[in-house]
């Protein structure tokens, strides 16, 4: 497939391979970074780098490698500029990346969150909105509620409903994933809300 998307033209497999990775990739970014704003604004630069270099035309099929090793680098000479590491390390870590990957783990892990996010793009309007208003943005059934024109109580049917969709839909070991990452996310906004 990804090694045919040239056949629809550059501009068109390009906007797939953002669609595609741009999520992931921030992920995998942020996974070195720790810094969410700086990941994303490092994965569009490294999608520029794409562009101009005509990977996509070329080989296709070397985007997705391409764009993980970019970041990669792009994240590194990031730390390496803030001083945040010396040479030497950012060194060791690029050889050990290169000769074995070292960096599978995240790289593999953006992958399954990406898998994870495309089912929840698949759901049904309502339940996407409350499901990235409440897990993503970390907002309140009240305040879902007033921004959608409904009730708590709809909002979190919404929410249990869009979950059953997801346990059906998204594969055994991604769903477990899923579920670890939401009760993390509900642990912090509990925090979040004893604190105010």
């Amino acid at each position: 497939m990804e090694a045919n998307i040239i056949e629809l033209g550059e501009g068109k497999a390009f906007d797939f391979f953002f669609r595609k990775y741009y999520t992931a990739l921030c992920f995998f970014a942020n996974s070195i970074l720790h810094d969410e704003e700086v990941s994303k604004d490092l994965v569009q630069d490294c999608y520029v780098k794409l562009w101009n270099s005509h990977t996509i035309k070329q080989r296709a099929d070397t985007v997705k490698p391409f764009l993980y090793t970019a970041v990669r680098n792009k994240c590194l000479d990031f730390l390496r500029k803030k001083k945040v590491m010396n040479k030497a390390e950012v060194q060791l870590i690029k050889s050990n990346s290169d000769s074995d990957f070292g960096y599978f783990d995240e790289a593999a892990f953006a992958e399954m969150i990406r898998e994870i996010m495309e089912h929840i793009e698949a759901l049904p309007s309502t339940m996407k909105k409350v499901f990235k208003l409440y897990y993503l943005e970390g907002k309140k059934y009240k305040e879902i509620a007033t921004e959608l024109h409904s009730s708590p109580e709809a909002v979190r049917k919404q929410k249990s409903r869009a979950l059953a969709i997801l346990k059906k839909k998204i594969p055994p070991p991604l769903y477990c994933l899923l579920v670890a990452l939401l009760k993390e996310k509900d642990e912090l906004v509990e925090k979040l809300m004893q604190k105010k």
